[in-house]
């Protein structure tokens, strides 16, 4: 009959309680920030207000001020719908009101061009295009003067002796690092598939 060392044995037991602990940690610190970012975002409504207009589309989301391209704070939104928006509100005006000089463009089809033009508090620079819709339109607006509205916020909790080099924000996950995590603590047994799928859509969004 085969006998165990003892002394591996205690060890392997000493490393398996280390993984465990270490998951524990890792699951509680999670809990932590997690309760964290609710109570960041309950003085900084803004925050979540640009997230909800980001959702589904390809414009930055923020966590503690931080974008994936930069920091809010120092930044600034601008939304430009040129065309775009002009057409969407003359065919509108022109299909339900009786409005002077507005009727030679009903029936116009959107061919006007609408960007988010983004500037971060590092220096970077980024541009999206909307979809001239009208759904797409109110977002953008709405993402833009949610995003200034943080940055304002943000650069008055800073005081005017701060500068945006001194702001050492933590760079936020990406949605595929989380997954990645979550996926480590179903596979070692720390989150049950139920708790796996309901973090799994929340990332996502679903």
């Amino acid at each position: 009959m085969f006998k165990r060392d003892p002394e591996k044995s205690a060890q392997k037991a000493a490393e398996r309680e280390k993984k465990q602990q270490a998951l524990r940690e890792a699951v509680d610190k999670r809990k932590e920030d997690k309760e964290a970012l609710k109570d960041w975002r309950k003085l900084h409504p803004a925050e979540k207000t640009m997230n909800t207009a980001a959702m589904m589309r390809l414009w930055p989301s923020s966590k503690f001020g931080v974008t994936g391209q930069g920091p809010v704070l120092g930044g600034r939104a601008e939304f430009v719908d040129a065309g775009a928006h002009k057409a969407w509100t003359a065919t509108r005006l022109a299909g339900g009101v009786a409005t002077a000089g507005l009727s030679t463009v009903a029936g116009r089809k959107n061919k006007g061009s609408a960007v988010i033009n983004l500037t971060f508090g590092n220096g970077a620079a980024q541009t999206y295009k909307v979809t001239p819709d009208s759904t797409a339109l109110r977002a953008a607006n709405q993402y833009v003067n949610a995003f200034n509205a943080l940055a304002a916020q943000l650069d008055d909790e800073e005081g005017p002796s701060s500068s945006i080099e001194e702001v050492q924000a933590p760079q936020p996950l990406s949605v595929a690092d989380e997954l990645g995590k979550l996926k480590a603590l179903l596979e070692q047994g720390v989150l049950t598939q139920d708790e796996f799928d309901q973090q799994k859509s929340r990332l996502l969004g679903t």
